[in-house]
């Protein structure tokens, strides 16, 4: 009843530009709905939160006015002015207010950010996390929120790494020593990121040498990768393949200036010690191979003894070097070529085999005193597996012409090497013909003993 008492003492023309108030908003709440189901349908993605709020604001007020002018007839002039006059004087004390309000409006306009990108806004980097009437959110890759008024956003400095998407480019330097080759050490930094899964292939690693400086040159090599926000564990892991692949090939990495100048001097200062008598790390390596299944597997009989005397052995050990590998990292490849083989010092290496006919997998681990690669060092045939590295390791490289060279000072031996590897290949056949076409030539004089022969004589310069 109160209702009804109420209604009947309002106006008739109250009672409708209040109906037609809200038909407007209405429309609008409708037009609103369209235009963003158009723009999600053609990919343009949604309408920034502060532009709709602040378009709602301007057709609620289009349509108070609208309403009183037309509906109800009033003169809305004097509304008008004094409507601007208040927001003359709201303007004034408000003015960094209205300011960060008409920044975050241009702002949403140009598209400039939105939520989830990723940017630089001065020396502030981080994800978008929200923008508002007054400000915008960046949280920092340290998760710290920092909240960045909109009117500083507008006149900073932007770059936007999400827009427009596609690969960011990441520059690494790294320095070397004049000793080195620059052909050397930008082959060996290529190499190491090539190594590294997250580093994009296309557009490929670039290298090139940047400067020279008092202790040493400096090269600056090029990556490019899918995610910029995660760009350090990436440049990281390229830093730490560089280091281990500079390593292997003997680059290296200058000490600053002022340390190797007190290097120097420590060393005119101090006498030498004398020197010892034999090298710690050569007698480690003599002993990891002695007691190795290389010792046992390759250069033992069928007997068990060994073919080659332990003194021979140990000597010629001495002229090996070995490596160091990292964590991650791929010795070698199946089906690669072979011309060596590795014994494990320290660490532990992942093994996989890929079986083309039934495409079944196996995977197996070895530790300190293994040996991989054997196979293809006695035959020149593929790689039969995969082998990376599980654990941080150190391998002794056994290349073919030194292996060669120690079955060389022993003619004997040659022979019941070649009988006995010959063998063993056979009973590994099939493992072969996955990698080569059954029964083809090359593989049967491969692991056959007349082609085990002449593959050694060959590397020894005989006929």
């Amino acid at each position: 009843a109160l209702g009804v008492s109420w209604a009947a003492k309002v106006p008739e023309a109250h009672r409708s530009a209040w109906h037609l108030f809200w038909l407007i908003l209405l429309a609008y709440d409708f037009a609103e709905a369209t235009a963003l189901q158009i723009a999600a349908a053609g990919g343009r993605g949604q309408m920034p939160a502060l532009l709709r709020g602040v378009l709602r604001v301007a057709a609620t007020a289009l349509a108070a006015f609208f309403v009183l002018r037309f509906e109800l007839g009033w003169n809305i002039t004097p509304l008008l002015a004094s409507t601007a006059l208040v927001t003359a004087v709201v303007g004034f004390a408000l003015q960094g207010v209205l300011g960060n309000l008409l920044a975050g409006m241009s702002l949403n306009l140009t598209r400039s950010l939105a939520p989830r990108d990723w940017v630089f806004i001065d020396d502030v980097e981080g994800e978008v996390h929200e923008m508002n009437w007054r400000e915008t959110w960046v949280v920092t890759r340290d998760n710290i929120p920092v909240r960045i008024p909109n009117s500083k956003v507008a006149d900073a400095r932007i770059q936007n790494l999400t827009r427009p998407e596609g690969p960011r480019r990441c520059a690494i330097s790294v320095d070397a020593s004049y000793d080195d080759a620059p052909d050397a050490v930008i082959d060996a930094m290529l190499a190491a990121a090539a190594a590294v899964p997250d580093v994009r292939r296309t557009p490929e690693p670039s290298a090139f040498l940047l400067d020279y400086k008092s202790y040493g040159i400096t090269y600056e090599l090029f990556i490019w990768v899918d995610r910029y926000p995660f760009r350090n564990p990436v440049m990281g892991e390229v830093r730490r393949r560089i280091w281990y692949e500079f390593r292997r090939r003997g680059i290296q990495i200058p000490y600053p200036v002022t340390d190797q100048v007190l290097n120097d001097f420590m060393a005119r200062a101090i006498p030498p010690a004398a020197p010892p008598a034999e090298d710690p790390a050569a007698k480690r390596r003599a002993e990891g191979l002695l007691q190795s299944d290389f010792a046992k597997k390759v250069l033992a009989g069928a007997d068990g003894k060994m073919l080659v005397s332990s003194e021979d052995l140990l000597a010629w050990a001495g002229h090996l070097a070995s490596q160091l590998y990292g964590r991650g990292e791929t010795v070698f490849r199946q089906g690669d070529p072979g011309d060596c083989c590795y014994v494990v010092l320290s660490g532990t290496l992942a093994g996989r085999i890929q079986h083309r006919e039934s495409g079944k997998e196996t995977v197996f681990e070895v530790g300190a005193g293994a040996v991989v690669g054997e196979m293809s060092l006695v035959t020149g045939l593929p790689r039969m597996a995969e082998i990376a590295v599980k654990e941080s390791a150190e391998l002794l490289r056994i290349p073919a012409p030194d292996f060669a060279e120690l079955l060389g000072r022993h003619p004997g031996v040659l022979e019941q090497l070649s009988q006995l590897v010959a063998e063993r290949a056979q009973q590994n056949r099939k493992q072969y013909e996955d990698l080569m076409a059954a029964g083809s030539p090359s593989m049967d004089q491969a692991i056959s003993r007349d082609g085990i022969l002449k593959r050694f004589w060959r590397l020894l310069g005989g006929r």
